[in-house]
């Protein structure tokens, strides 16, 4: 199986792709912009793992909460190009994927405020999304991160689960502010 996972909800954008069991991952340059942070990263990675978008099988990306830009332009791109490609599409919530590694998160956003999910209780892990540091010291600390979504991807294929681009949705920061959930 190859997948690839995508994460645009920071700082930065990062990428991962699995091959078996190696796994290559990048992040953009700084202050790029979420489009061609999320282009950079995604085409990054790829090249470190040698492979074409056409060879993959499933693409796994965070729908948020985070960074509404960098969501919105990845939910985009996973779409796309897992259309084109002909590969499946997951999508899943910051939430989801930090329940997975420790049993719950919240996180810090750009203005400070720690987001957690509504009802969740105290979260075992913090993710500050904005921190001032560089490119591959964030991209260090979401190794496990994306480990995670890739090990969702394959839990995905491996169920026989659709996987429809189509079906990607966003998940924002304002929503868990008003206490709406998805």
């Amino acid at each position: 199986m190859t997948i690839a996972a995508l994460d645009a909800c920071g700082r930065y954008a990062v990428a991962a792709v699995g091959l078996g069991d190696v796994t290559f991952y990048a992040a953009s340059d700084a202050g790029v912009g979420a489009v061609r942070a999320v282009y950079s990263s995604f085409d990054r990675v790829l090249e470190k793992g040698g492979v074409k978008p056409s060879e993959l099988d499933a693409i796994v990306v965070n729908t948020g909460p985070g960074s509404w830009t960098g969501v919105r332009v990845s939910v985009t791109y996973t779409a796309s190009l897992a259309f084109g490609a002909g590969a499946r599409a997951y999508g899943h919530s910051g939430f989801a994927i930090g329940k997975r590694l420790a049993g719950g998160v919240a996180f810090i956003d750009q203005l400070g405020k720690t987001i957690a999910e509504q009802g969740a209780g105290e979260a075992p892990l913090l993710v500050e999304l904005f921190a001032e540091i560089g490119a591959d010291d964030y991209l260090s600390r979401r190794q496990a991160w994306l480990d995670q979504m890739l090990a969702l991807g394959a839990e995905a294929l491996a169920a026989g689960e659709a996987g429809d681009p189509l079906d990607l949705q966003t998940t924002y920061f304002q929503e868990f502010l008003a206490g709406a959930r998805k």
